[in-house]
């Protein structure tokens, strides 16, 4: 009788249990930072009916896209369905990091899956920028030898002094493929990427013959003084590892993941010493074309600011004494040279004058300071006097209207207020009505988009060469850059949503 009670009570106290269909687990609970971290998420039942499952992070940060498995069984008449999620995820800093916890809510069910604590270990092959020390460290680990090496031109520089760095992918392996997982941020800088060779090219790092390549390229413009840091990079790859010797061994092996974070730069910025404000900063030159005048126009005269230097910033040069007549300054457009060996700006302004008198013109001298950080002191750039024969606007005169006695006067001041209302809409609702289209344009492509299909629009709506040396090409660039970025790196420190519908009008504007 009690074995039969016993036998009844079973299968209930059984179901009373709770349930462990819903797991969360890690394949390591130690890791190196340059090692992947493997996260497997299963779910059953109403809760694997959902999608992609978001699992909170901390000093970690997910590599590509999850890889998702369904199984369905059958058992006693029920169809039970299961869900595998299995993600990657990489370290961002030594010391504690943490996955989960996990809520999950279906059905009007809810299940806590505990948060798992995982250590991140230092890398002493990440501590340095060494190309032999880090290659000898990864082969006394018994590790790929492929990694990343960031160089830099200068260690010391001033605010607004360019700073170029390159980071180099060194590779002693069997590289099935690679990618650019995490750039750095670099909230301190101004930042202009440059153009690269990307042939490989076989070095010696000690006694070892590697391969390397540059795979990526900036010209830095330090934004404060004080010590900085530049992040470093890091990437992702497939790399065949030997199982074997023979001449059929470079055929087989197994095919492992390795990431590297290239080491951090420390660069020391000096403030520029005290004095008088400076108009820009860089080894710049200035040169001023002669002034024209075509038709009785204004006089025109081009002034190009070109050299070393972020030129973004800099202020239009000032005339030293006053003009006889009316100024006013356009432009300022800048174009950027990014080749490989050179870097170089240029901004250019147009000043248009407006004689009180015709007659020999004269244009003072144009004038404008900045500093020098290879001598480390303020210098003019000036441009001397010049003169043209210039004609001077006549000016209209306006007929007085003849008013008869008998007719009663015209309101004036309100006929002209009219027209000046009716001129000023001719010109603005073109110019609204374009802006309109812009914005609606800008917000179709960017609503709900991820950074590839936002890439896929606008390559859709207007392909452009990467390679058009044009202020379009520019504007491409710049946005293709942080599209990739954003696809990469999803916790890149930018405002990202913001700054990409920025850099997507700029690329609307000019495809106008």
């Amino acid at each position: 009788m009690l074995r039969l009670l016993v036998l009844c009570l079973l299968p209930s106290a059984l179901c009373a249990l709770p349930s462990a269909a819903n797991e969360l687990i890690v394949d390591h609970h130690r890791l190196q930072i340059n090692d992947l971290l493997t996260i497997t998420l299963s779910v059953e039942g109403d809760f694997a009916s959902g999608d992609e499952l978001n699992i909170p992070l901390s000093n970690l940060a997910l590599v590509g896209e999850p890889s998702v498995s369904s199984e369905f069984s059958w058992l006693n008449g029920q169809v039970t369905r299961r869900k595998v999620y299995r993600y990657r995820a990489r370290a961002l800093a030594a010391g504690p990091a943490r996955v989960g916890p996990l809520v999950l809510n279906a059905g009007g069910q809810r299940d806590t899956l505990p948060a798992i604590a995982i250590e991140i270990l230092p890398d002493r092959a990440s501590g340095s920028n060494d190309a032999e020390v880090v290659l000898r460290e990864l082969l006394a680990a018994g590790r790929e030898p492929l990694f990343v090496i960031a160089e830099v031109d200068k260690q010391t520089a001033y605010v607004g002094e360019p700073v170029t760095v390159t980071w180099w992918l060194y590779n002693a392996a069997v590289v099935q493929q690679w990618q650019i997982v995490a750039v750095p941020a670099l909230v301190e800088f101004w930042a202009e990427e440059l153009g690269r060779n990307e042939t490989p090219e076989r070095v010696y790092v000690g006694d070892v013959m590697v391969q390397r390549v540059p795979i990526r390229r900036a010209v830095l413009f330090p934004l404060q003084s004080g010590q900085l840091r530049v992040s470093g990079l890091s990437v992702q790859a497939s790399v065949l590892r030997r199982t074997r010797r023979g001449p059929l061994a470079m055929f087989e092996g197994d095919l492992i993941e390795t990431t590297f974070t290239s080491a951090p730069l420390d660069l020391t910025v000096r403030a520029i010493p005290s004095g008088t404000p400076v108009d820009a900063i860089g080894d710049l030159t200035l040169r001023c074309d002669p002034p024209l005048q075509k038709n009785g126009g204004p006089v025109v005269m081009r002034v190009t600011l070109s050299g070393l230097g972020n030129v973004r910033a800099a202020k239009p040069p000032r005339f030293e004494s006053a003009v006889a007549g009316k100024v006013q300054i356009e432009g300022g457009e800048v174009k950027v040279a990014r080749d490989e060996g050179s870097f170089g700006m240029s901004r250019q302004w147009r000043y248009l004058m407006s004689p009180e008198r015709s007659g020999m013109f004269e244009v003072p001298p144009l004038s404008m300071q900045i500093f020098d950080p290879a001598s480390g002191t303020r210098r003019d750039l000036r441009c001397a006097t010049s003169f043209v024969n210039a004609v001077a606007a006549a000016p209209v005169e306006t007929p007085l209207p003849i008013v008869k006695p008998s007719a009663r006067p015209l309101p004036w001041p309100w006929i002209a207020g009219g027209l000046a209302l009716l001129l000023a809409a001719l010109f603005t609702l073109p110019r609204l009505r374009r802006e309109l289209l812009l914005r609606r344009e800008v917000s179709q492509i960017v609503r709900d988009a991820s950074p590839a299909e936002i890439r896929a629009r606008i390559e859709a709506r207007m392909p452009i060469d990467l390679r058009e040396p044009s202020e379009r090409g520019d504007a491409m660039r710049a946005l293709r850059s942080l599209l990739d970025a954003a696809e990469r790196d999803r916790d890149i420190a930018v405002d990202s949503e913001r700054e990409i519908a920025r850099r997507v009008r700029e690329v609307l504007m000019y495809l106008a």
